[in-house]
This record gives C-alpha cells, structure tokens and sequence, in this order.
C-alpha cells in the first residue's frame, strides 16, 4: 500500500512535469526491488523444503524481475534524470 500511495502522490505532485518521468521510474524500482526480496526469501525457504521445481520457477521470475529493474535504471540514465533535474535548475 505504501509504494502504491507513493507512485500517487508522485503523479499529483509533478503532473506535467519532467521530473514527474523519474519519480515514476524511481516508484517503479521500489516495486522492483520489493519483488526482489521477497523472491530471494521465497527460493530461500523453498531450498530448504527441497523444493527444486519451485526453486527453478522463483529463479526465472527472480531474472525477470531483475531484468525489469536494470530496463528502469536505463531509462532512468538514458535521461529522464538529467531532465528532472534541468527542471529542477
């Protein structure tokens, strides 16, 4: 609920503005990393019960996910930053 109410006051407090592309990038990470964690926690705990088939399963999702978050952290280099904060000048 706390990443969801933060994407929202992001969206009304930088509506029409530039900065408002890297702070949806930025919400968008937590989300990610969020699924991250919990993903380790969850092939952790599923190597411990000798899950193999769920531990291969939550390893390409865990992929995915990270795969996700580096896309964000490109677009976020690629220049929504820099036009934020040119915003911000």
């Amino acid at each position: 609920d706390g990443i969801l109410e933060e994407g929202s006051e992001i969206l009304e407090e930088y509506k029409g503005a530039p900065a408002l592309d890297a702070g949806l990038v930025g919400a968008a990470q937590a989300v990610e990393h969020y699924e991250i964690a919990r993903y380790g926690t969850l092939i952790a705990w599923a190597e411990q019960l000798g899950k193999g088939d769920v531990v291969n399963l939550l390893n390409a999702t865990l992929e995915e996910e990270m795969a996700t978050d580096e896309a964000l952290s490109s677009l976020g280099e690629g220049g929504v930053n820099e036009r934020a904060l040119e915003q911000a000048a």
